[in-house]
């Protein structure tokens, strides 16, 4: 059973990341975990000098969170009817993005879902914080992204973007081979190059991922670089109608040029497509 954990603040927007992954996992039995982190409001609505109120404070925002979490998973089993599907709720005054490293490690969550908006490129969601933070502190479960009312359909192409400067393993990768599994998926690996051959290095790890993924048959695909890396991916999803795309997120390598923070970031904002974000294990 997967364990699939989606943080709210109960906006359209959020409900719809939900809903996309009841539908992506439909045909699978899931525990989904609907939470919410109310942190913000306490420090608005709350006195450092009257300690009294504090706790009345959060006390009441416990009870109306966890009423507006209520609803929400009402709503979705009302919406799917899954009878694969269970539903669980958590309110917390923690910060959302310990609230949901915590749930990771404790619920041993194997994917966290939630919604991107903003037609601007600013990704803000959740109580004041926001997507492209959110790449940094999520630790230990892939991240997916759900562009705003972006409706289900299932996942027939997933575009894999990756560099080959390092290597890859099985586990590092499962997420990836997981959403593969769940229907006939084609799986397109897509490389943005300024040269023609790849080194010795590069090679060896091209020949590991796609002796990894070999059950999906792999394609490749070489992409010349542009002015930016991420046009040449965002044209190429669009071209060829991809479903989803995947890219490992390697935070602190300097040898990893294809992964630094800036080119996740500028895609998380551009991409009109789902966005599977998957922690390295450095």
């Amino acid at each position: 059973m997967k364990t699939i954990l989606i943080p709210t603040d109960f906006s359209k927007n959020a409900y719809g990341a939900l809903y996309y992954a009841t539908q992506l996992f439909a045909t699978k039995k899931c525990k989904f975990i609907i939470v919410h982190s109310f942190e913000s409001q306490v420090s608005l609505l709350t006195s450092r000098v009257n300690v009294s109120k504090t706790e009345a404070v959060v006390e009441d925002l416990y009870t109306e969170t966890e009423t507006k979490c209520e609803e929400v998973k009402h709503k979705i089993i009302l919406d799917t009817n899954n009878k694969h599907h269970s539903h669980t709720t958590i309110a917390t005054s923690l910060p959302l993005s310990s609230a949901i490293n915590r749930l990771i490690v404790k619920k041993q969550v194997d994917f966290v879902v939630m919604g991107s908006k903003g037609s601007t490129g600013a990704i803000d969601i959740l109580v004041g914080s926001n997507t492209l933070a959110m790449l940094q502190k999520i630790k230990k479960a892939p991240l997916l992204l759900v562009p705003q009312e972006f409706e289900y359909k299932p996942i027939e192409k997933i575009a894999f973007a990756t560099g080959f400067k390092r290597g890859f393993d099985t586990n590092e990768i499962q997420p990836l081979t997981y959403l593969l599994s769940l229907r006939k998926t084609i799986v397109k690996v897509i490389h943005v190059h300024k040269k023609e051959k790849l080194n010795e290095e590069e090679r060896a790890n091209f020949h590991q991922l796609f002796e990894l993924l070999k059950s999906s048959e792999p394609e490749n695909n070489w992409l010349p670089e542009t002015t930016h890396m991420y046009n040449s991916i965002l044209s190429y999803l669009n071209k060829e109608q991809i479903d989803l795309l995947a890219m490992i997120y390697y935070k602190h390598s300097v040898i990893v040029r294809w992964f630094r923070e800036a080119t996740v970031k500028n895609i998380a904002k551009h991409s009109l497509v789902p966005f599977l974000i998957i922690p390295a294990r450095d």
